[in-house]
Formats: C-alpha cells, structure tokens, sequence
C-alpha cells in the first residue's frame, strides 16, 4: 500500500476519534418536553388544561418545530345564569371555531326535526367499536352536570370518557350513539356508562352517570357534511371546512391561488393544528409559527408567528335584551425575522349555519327572485352599499367552467371599505365586523369574495353552505415588529333591536310591503304581550282588520247580492244584444244605474287586503319572535307559526314526488291540515255566494276558478301556519258577516220594470233592420 494511502485513514480515524470524543463531552440536548400550553387536554367542567398523558403530546421532528395534537377549548357557557350568550367551543385545527350554540333560553330549540334530548356537543372520536371518546365538554351543558352514580367518583364527564351505553343501549360508534339519543326527550332522566381511563398504569374504570337531559339550544355555528359519489361510486361523506380558518396570501415573495390553496411548500396554516397558548373561561389564545427551515426559499433567518385570540365578555341584566352575541377576535402578525418580511393574509367566514326552514321558507332578496338559506352578504363601511349574493348567484359562478369560483364582494379596484361579510340564514346571521379603531391603520382589505365552501348540493341548491374571504393588502412588517387586526364575530338571532345594535340593520327585509310587515308586527307584539300567545294574537289582528273594513265588506257582501239578483237579467240583455254590442252595454250600463250596483265594487277589497296579506306573511316568515311561537302550548303539532303546522310526517310512505321537500307542486315531506282547512273555506264562500252560472261559459268559468282554488291551496301547502290562521279567521268572518247581511229589497218589481223598458229598443231595432 502506498504511503498516501497509509496517511489519509489514519487521518480519517484521528477525525472520526475526535467527533466522538467532542460528542461525548457536549451531549445533544434533550427532546423538548410538553407543558401544558403546548398540548392541551381539557377539563371542560374548569374549563382548563388537563394533566397529559405519556406519547399523547407531540412528536419531535425538527430542531425548533413541534406537531401538536387536535384539542378543543372553549369560551363562556350554555348556562343562561352564567352571564354568557353563548357556548364557542375552539378546534385547534386550522385554529378556527367549531361551534357556536346559543345560551338564552327564548332561543332554545335547534331544529324542528330534532326533538330528541341534548346532553352536549362532546366532539366525540370513534375508538374501533368501544364507544366513543370525549374531547369537550361544555360549561352548563347536562353533561357537565352529570350526576355521579359510582362511589368516589366526581360529578359530571370529562374529556377522555368513553360512553359505552345509554339507556342500555350499546354505544360502539358515533352512529349507534346518536340513534340512542334520537329515542330521548328533553326533561328525561337517562343512564349513561362511561370507560373512564386510570392515571398511569392504572386499568380504565367504569363509571355511571344520570344525566337530566334538556332541549337543543340552537348551534348558529357547527360542523357540516355532505355526501357525494365517490370515485368507487359507493356514497362518501366530506367534512364541510370548519369556521373562520385564516391562512397566508403573501409572504415575501411566495403567494397563493384565490381561495382554500395556501402558499406551496409552506406548512398548512388550514390543516394543521394550531398552538393552544392561553385558555380561561372567556379567552382562547392559539398561534401558529413559520421557522426559518419553512421560510428557507425566502432566506436566511426568516420567522413569521402568527396569533388568534377569541375573548367572550360576560353581560348584564341589562344589557342582555341586545349583547353578549359577539365574540372578540384579534389576529396579530409577528415578523420575528431580522428583515423586513412583506405578508398579506386571508380571514374566511363561518361555516355550518342552521338549515331550519329549508324546505318551506322563502327569503327574498333586494332585487327580483328568492334568496337560499345560506347567502352571503356584505356592506361598504364608507358608502353604506349594502348588498346580498344569494346562494343561486354564488353556485352560478362556481360552475362557469375556467372562471373564477370566487364572487369577488366588491368591485375590483374599489376603495370602498369593508363594513362587514356574513352568511345570512333564514333567522340567524354570522357576520365578521372590522374593528378599524382597534387596528393597525395601514391593514387593508385588496379583496373580499364569497363562494360556495363544500361541494353543491345539487339535489336541493338552497342548502349549499357558502362562506366568505377577506384579502388584505400586502404589508412590510419591519423586522422585529407585530401588526393587529381586530375584528367581532357576530352570531346571534335576525332579532330587529339586535341587529341594529350591531349594525346589521341590513340584513333583516320584509320585502316592498315593508311598511305593513312593520306596523303588522307591531300590533302583533303588543297583542302578544296582553295575550301570551301568537295565535291568538294573529286572530285578534284578523278580527281587528276585518272590523276596521266592514263598511267596505258590508258594501261588497250587498253588491254582491244584488249581482246575484240582478243575473238572470243581466243573461237576457245578454241574449237580446247579442249582435249589438254598444247596445248591450248601454242596457247593462243603464240596469246597473237603476238598482246601484257597481260592477268593479269587489275590487276595492281586493287592493286593500293584498298588501295586508303580503305584509302579514313576509313578517310571519321573517320576524324572529314569531320563531317557534306555538298555537298551543304544549302540543307539537302547530308549534311555529312561522312554519307549516306538520300534522303528520309522510316522507316515509307518501310517492316521492309529492313529500320531496322542494320541487314544482311538491308538497314536502309533512301533512299540513291548516291549508286544507283554508282552501275548504275558500270553496264553501265560492259555493255559498257566487251568483248561479247562467250558461255554460258561467259554468265553465266557475269550474276553472274551483280548480284555481285548489291550485292555490298546493302553491300554499307550505306557507306559515300563522298565515292559513288568518285566512281561516278571515273567511269564517266573510261568512258570517254574509249571512247575517238582509237580502237586498224590490230587486224582481224594479227587473220587471226594467224588462218592459227594453223591450222596445228590441223592436225598433228589428223595425230597422227589415
């Protein structure tokens, strides 16, 4: 071997020594261990961080980066007494908001289909035919509450409980638990058995609870799915994304599509789980870090951190008529580089906003055509331009094959800021606020669009859930410095003093008869406020209407009498003028002066009674209070008067044409009796008054007007019941005030006279014609 050779392995080896030797004396430092701010299991009855098990933490996979595990947090309480409006529950996911539900008890009640009893929103895992596990549990809910029947064992449930059964029924998967809890009522006491895990070593427990379960408060916010053919064809199920998800538009010179695509080969701000840092009863704090090996493309030594900090202030007596459905959001950028990092970020809306009233409601927008459940809406801070794009518009747009699937809000170019961006349902809104006050001056808003958020729904297009983006403009943080941006996130009822509090004034629309819908309500609410009921107060109105008309209707009921008298008549002028049109007319013209009759004199009611019925029914399918008000407490059916009375649940019999829940002519999937009642008025009035037809063309004509009325009584086969009981009111009155009307007198004395009169232009007429 040569001496070169001999020379560099025994220098290699002296290297190799060395490096052993150096690696000896400087040990690496340790993986970094988990606190309790880094992940977090949460004792949802405190309300803060739980103690962590061994390996269920994080994962090391960097020098300075962590992966955290998915955890929940949540702000304020459903406890009506607690000072909170609400429950928010916070998903470390995305570091978004997973659930709203509403505290006060006038808004108890989600939808009307579900009617089983409500132990909690718990965000339950599957744990492979064992039961399902739990991540949360929320302040005042019943399973908080939940009443210990095992020696030694605390009060209510807590996360990492396994429920195995309720009621005796066995719990394997989310599906089974649900189909347990749908047998339930609220007010019902039920058993519920938890595997409950041992500290340690320690072998899990078994643990028993009796738990008084309550009603569905309403979830103005809650995870959503759909259901789609998958590429093997069988059904699939995709998550809707969850609510008010911010990622990275600009960072430096990387950028992003429109839309839910991030940044390439940055970590997912979307899908990764964010940074539990702070929680207490009303604060949530999460952040998300971009170190220097994410940024590498950008440079040397370049860290963005990014903060989300959700806050739920506690309200009054006082206040609680109007506040407390805000939740306070700041979101803060800090440039921890040592140069300056240009960043624009991108804020979404919520997701996942009640589908109460889908099949039977109808909002209508500002312009021509109805809006959906889900629409989307936006406001000009500087001009007060307040426009909606309805679900329709946003699905429209999404489907143009090469176009943006994104409707931008605002027009490109515009300098118009940013009042707010909501999703409107039918009686509840979400919107995101911009607090400029409380922000940094210079963060503006290049761009705000909405868009379908999951995939469309194409069965039944009203339900598509959509959402919102707010885009700010790119802005150079400098090194070492931290932007704010404030924001409310409004989730409550479309309840008129509310939404004005809150500026969203807007959103609430009565359509063109706005000013009856409002004078209506009025009446309504006072009457509700000596009465206690709606549906008394609804008939009330009627009775009070149709009194305030009676010299009107008193007028028409005799016009239509001596119509009815005057037929046979008016058939032999008829006959007698056959071929002498004018002469006809003048004859007709000169009978109706003789007896005061006024052909057109029904009309006048007419006019008066439709924008009194228009009124009436856009504020029975619009106002909140009238919400779930019953007819008769108590009993479910006729249980909203804005709603249809849903006698009897057909969907699982009746011909799909008929009980599908939208389409032409469809009759959706409950049996309403009240507008069977209605139409049955109307054809009793048509059958008791109308004049007799006098040929086959009168026949004909009331035969088409029959039909018409049945017609009619499907087109409003799903209006509010409220709506069918004033009609109701209002046509047992007709009758009524009919049938106590005297006949008209001397009508056939005056007929003759008036025959003998015409008789002799007849003859004169025949004189001429030979």
């Amino acid at each position: 071997m040569e001496r070169r050779h001999i020379t560099f392995l025994l220098l290699a080896a002296s290297l190799l020594l060395t490096f052993n030797l150096f690696n000896r004396m400087n040990p690496p430092e340790p993986k970094p261990e988990l606190d309790q701010e880094e992940i977090v299991e949460f004792d949802e009855k405190a309300n803060t961080p739980a103690d962590n098990k061994p390996g269920e933490g994080a994962e090391d996979v960097e020098e300075d980066k962590v992966v955290y595990d998915r955890t929940f947090a949540t702000l304020g309480s459903i406890d009506p007494e607690s000072g909170y409006r609400m429950l928010v529950t916070v998903d470390s996911r995305g570091g978004s908001i997973h659930r709203v539900e509403l505290s006060n008890p006038s808004f108890q009640s989600y939808e009307h289909d579900d009617d089983g009893g409500y132990l909690g929103q718990l965000a339950f895992d599957e744990t492979d035919g064992k039961g399902v596990k739990i991540h949360v549990v929320g302040p005042g809910t019943p399973a908080a509450e939940a009443t210990s029947k095992t020696e030694g064992v605390a009060n209510g449930l807590k996360p990492g409980d396994q429920i195995v059964s309720v009621e005796g029924n066995s719990v394997t998967d989310i599906a089974t638990f649900r189909e347990a809890l749908k047998k339930t009522r609220p007010g019902q006491e039920i058993e519920v058995v938890v595997d409950r895990p041992g500290d340690g070593d320690a072998a899990a427990t078994k643990v028993t609870f009796a738990i008084q379960l309550r009603k569905h408060p309403i979830e103005v916010i809650k995870p959503d799915t759909s259901t789609i053919d998958g590429p093997d064809g069988l059904p699939k199920v995709v998550d809707h994304p969850p609510a008010f998800l911010t990622s990275l538009a600009q960072v430096g010179a990387l950028s992003s599509r429109d839309g839910l695509k991030e940044i390439k080969g940055l970590p997912s701000l979307i899908d990764s789980n964010w940074k539990v840092t702070q929680v207490s009863e009303s604060e949530v704090h999460l952040e998300m870090t971009l170190f220097p090996s994410d940024l590498k493309q950008l440079g040397e030594n370049r860290k963005l951190r990014l903060v989300k900090k959700f806050s739920l202030p506690k309200v009054t007596e006082e206040q609680k008529s109007v506040e407390g459905f805000d939740i306070q959001y700041q979101l803060e950028l800090h440039n921890e580089s040592e140069d300056s990092l240009p960043v624009a970020y991108r804020q979404f809306g919520p997701t996942g906003l009640p589908l109460e009233g889908w099949w039977y409601a109808h909002k209508i927008s500002r312009g021509w055509g109805t809006a959906g459940i889900r629409d989307v809406t936006w406001e000009s801070l500087d001009t007060g331009k307040f426009t909606l794009f309805t679900v329709h518009s946003l699905v429209d747009q999404a489907q143009k094959e090469g176009a943006d699937p994104w409707t931008p809000l605002m027009a490109a170019g515009s300098t118009d800021k940013t009042k707010y961006a909501g999703v409107d349902a039918q009686y509840f809104n979400c919107s995101l606020l911009l607090d400029y006050e409380g922000s940094d001056p210079k963060f503006q808003m290049s761009k705000a669009a909405g868009a379908p958020i999951a995939p469309i729904n194409e069965a039944y297009e009203p339900k598509t859930d959509c959402s919102f983006l707010l885009q700010s403009q790119a802005y150079p943080l400098g090194a070492g410095q931290t932007v704010t941006q404030k924001f409310r996130i409004f989730a409550g009822p479309k309840e008129t003093s509310v939404l004005q509090h809150y500026g969203l004034g807007n959103v609430e629309y009565y359509g063109w008869f706005s000013a009856v819908s409002w004078l209506l309500l009025q009446v309504l609410h006072g009457l509700y406020a000596v009465l206690g009921n709606y549906g008394l107060a609804i008939i009330v109105l009627t009775l009070a209407v149709r009194g305030a008309m009676h010299p009107i209707s008193r007028k028409q009921a005799k016009n239509m009498q001596i119509q009815a008298a005057l037929a046979p008549e008016i058939k032999r002028i008829s006959d007698q003028y056959k071929d002498d049109p004018e002469g006809r007319l003048k004859a007709q013209q000169d009978l109706f002066k003789k007896h005061n009759f006024n052909p057109v004199g029904g009309c006048l009611m007419m006019f008066i009674q439709l924008p009194i019925f228009l009124g009436l029914y856009r504020a029975l399918a619009v106002d909140f209070q009238l919400r779930q008000a019953p007819l008769i407490p108590g009993i479910s059916w006729c249980s909203n008067l804005a709603a249809p009375d849903q006698l009897l649940y057909w969907g699982d019999w009746m011909p799909e044409f008929i009980s599908r829940p939208t389409g032409f002519l469809s009759l959706g999937p409950y049996l309403n009796i009240l507008p069977l009642v209605t139409v049955a008025l109307f054809l009793v009035q048509q059958k008791l008054f109308m004049p007799p037809p006098q040929d086959e063309q009168q026949e004909v004509q009331q035969r088409i007007m029959t039909f018409m009325m049945i017609f009619m009584g499907i087109m409003f086969f799903k209006v509010p019941s409220g709506l069918c009981i004033y009609f109701i009111t209002s046509s047992i009155w007709g009758i009524v005030e009919r049938k106590l009307l005297p006949k008209p007198k001397n009508i056939p004395t005056v007929i003759e006279a008036k025959k003998e009169d015409i008789k002799q232009p007849r003859i004169r007429q025949s004189k001429k014609k030979r």
